[in-house]
């Protein structure tokens, strides 16, 4: 199998500088950039796919610290002379929902079943020696920067042409060389609507995990779903207003809001009614997977 653009940026890559995982993006690996919306797009090397794979997970796009792992990982391949298709599947194994994500994406999976149903004894081992059994991909493959910042569907992805090509001429083409059987995990609510929509016009062979005739998906592993993901991974799941009320009173013991100038607390009903949006949300994810 080819890579062009691995093979296009490999001189760039194997020149690269020791990287930090908060490190901006190479200028040399820009695509393209959308100058009205101050949005970029950058190569990373997860051109890796995994046509055997028992299971996929969707995230958004990689972020910068999957990047620069990702670079990081290439770079040292390309200096042991690994072939190309090794380099990137050792790539797509190492930096694929790295850092303090893969903690929290392992704790859903096992709290949803999934080492179970692949026959494992724990989730962690999908970047181990069972990555055999998963593809690990975003609707977006190549990192996406709006404003310098992660993109995490503050444009609308319908809106922008280069966006669309990545979904449909990347995401779309990827998977439909993976088996129709292979169970796909959808992490948060954009990317359900996008598979939705992938789904409805049969772009999509593999079947979605369905609730209610939605499809339903686990919270992203990001830190900014830390109280949605602690919600899921809950043993006995409280009733709405004992959870409003823990948490209401949990957060006027901590006073965080002394910490902003001029900061006041939010006024209780709205606090609780953003807890309350959480908790339902939540309580149909582990409906659907029967928790």
């Amino acid at each position: 199998m080819t890579y062009p653009l691995f093979q296009h940026f490999r001189t760039t890559i194997d020149a690269l500088t020791p990287r930090s995982d908060t490190q901006s993006p190479e200028q040399d690996l820009l695509l393209w950039r959308h100058e009205e919306r101050d949005m970029s797009c950058y190569y990373a090397p997860f051109d890796h796919v995994n046509h055997d794979a028992k299971i996929i997970i969707v995230g958004i796009t990689p972020g910068r610290t999957q990047m620069n792992r990702a670079l990081m990982a290439a770079q040292q391949a390309l200096q042991h002379n690994q072939s190309d298709t090794l380099t990137l599947q050792q790539v797509k194994q190492y930096a694929s929902l790295s850092g303090s994500m893969r903690s929290r994406i392992v704790a859903m999976l096992n709290r949803l079943g999934y080492a179970d149903k692949l026959g494992l004894h724990c989730c962690s081992q999908l970047w181990a020696e069972h990555h055999s059994l998963v593809h690990f991909c975003s609707i977006l493959k190549y990192p996406i920067f709006i404003k310098g910042k992660d993109y995490n569907g503050q444009v609308n992805l319908h809106s922008i042409p280069a966006l669309q090509h990545l979904l449909m001429n990347q995401f779309v083409q990827d998977i439909s060389t993976i088996s129709p059987d292979a169970l796909i995990v959808p992490l948060g609510e954009m990317v359900a609507n996008i598979l939705t929509e992938l789904s409805d016009t049969n772009q999509i062979k593999q079947p979605l995990p369905l609730f209610e005739k939605s499809v339903i998906a686990p919270p992203h592993p990001s830190g900014a779903n830390a109280e949605s993901i602690a919600l899921l991974l809950m043993t006995d799941y409280p009733s709405l207003e004992a959870y409003q009320h823990t948490m209401f009173q949990r957060y006027m013991s901590k006073q965080s809001w002394l910490k902003k100038a001029g900061g006041k607390p939010q006024n209780e009903q709205k606090y609780k009614n953003a807890r309350a949006a959480r908790w339902h949300a939540i309580a149909r994810v582990r409906a659907a997977y029967h928790l």
